[in-house]
């Protein structure tokens, strides 16, 4: 006896195909590394990455003791690039916080409060653009003096415009929707959309930003520090690194390489994160091939 109910039932319920996003994935694991490194470093170290030690001075690489070598002066680049990545976390998240917090507000704000509001936040966003943010970090580094809290301060300056914008169309497109009319002929009041239905509906757009900006803010911080006017020692920066291993290039270049490599791989996880949340996030946005 042929069984006939097979074929429907098989199509009734096909096998649903799972897309694996590369980006993401990568991403993911790249920034799940350098979180981890930087929370190890809290507990472990190979050694005092501040105290110098002339006779391990100019190690070269992948010995037992010093994996990565040593400084000019003795000090162990493994411990540095773990303490540089929680200094990492601390600047880049924390400017790319304080920015996404402001630029939140003043986001709904300018899309929901009407013209004059609107006018006033943008137009002071247009204007804070306008200023280059390193120049920014230079008035507040002569002013404040150099430090991983005056690099916070001048990534927040540096990023709220930018977060205000984005926060700004994306408020604006939802406030539009059919779903915000209903909710106003309820009776809703502006505080209550905006919070029970414009920020979920932008909730993506936040994250996707905040881990942009994220990666910006360690690429500056370590611009800003092989300036001088970052992060200063004892607090260590991979930027800084770099700064101090400029005196040792062609008698160990590896000092350069580090660093260097670190910050790369660092940004590239953040930045494919950051793209694989927004396929996931926004499938409009998804890219296909053809």
């Amino acid at each position: 006896m042929t069984d006939t109910a097979s074929p429907a039932v098989a199509a009734a319920s096909p096998r649903r195909r799972v897309e694996i996003n590369a980006s993401l994935v990568v991403g993911l694991v790249l920034t799940v590394g350098f979180l981890a490194v930087a929370l190890v470093s809290f507990f472990w170290l190979p050694s005092n990455p501040n105290i110098p030690n002339i006779k391990a001075r100019m190690l070269p690489p992948f010995l037992p003791d010093h994996w990565l070598g040593t400084d000019g002066l003795g000090r162990d680049i493994v411990a540095q690039l773990m303490v540089g990545a929680r200094t990492s976390i601390l600047v880049g998240a924390g400017g790319a916080s304080i920015a996404l917090l402001i630029g939140t507000v003043g986001g709904l704000i300018a899309a929901a409060y009407g013209k004059l509001a609107d006018e006033t936040i943008s137009r002071g966003a247009d204007i804070m653009l306008s200023i280059p943010g390193m120049v920014t970090a230079l008035v507040l580094a002569a002013t404040m003096g150099s430090g991983a809290f005056t690099t916070i301060l001048a990534l927040t300056a540096f990023f709220t415009p930018s977060f205000i914008r984005v926060i700004r169309s994306a408020a604006m497109a939802v406030l539009q929707e059919d779903f915000i009319t209903s909710a106003k002929l309820y009776g809703r009041g502006r505080l209550f959309i905006l919070a029970r239905h414009v920020i979920p509906n932008i909730a993506g757009v936040m994250i996707v930003q905040f881990t942009l900006y994220f990666a910006a803010g360690i690429l500056t911080e370590a611009g800003l520090s092989y300036l001088g006017v970052g992060v200063t020692r004892p607090s260590i920066s991979w930027g800084m690194m770099l700064n101090e291993a400029q005196q040792t290039v062609g008698i160990s270049s590896p000092l350069a390489i580090w660093p260097g490599l670190a910050i790369v791989f660092v940004v590239l996880g953040l930045n494919l994160l950051g793209d694989g949340l927004r396929d996931v996030l926004d499938p409009k946005l998804k890219r296909r091939s053809a």
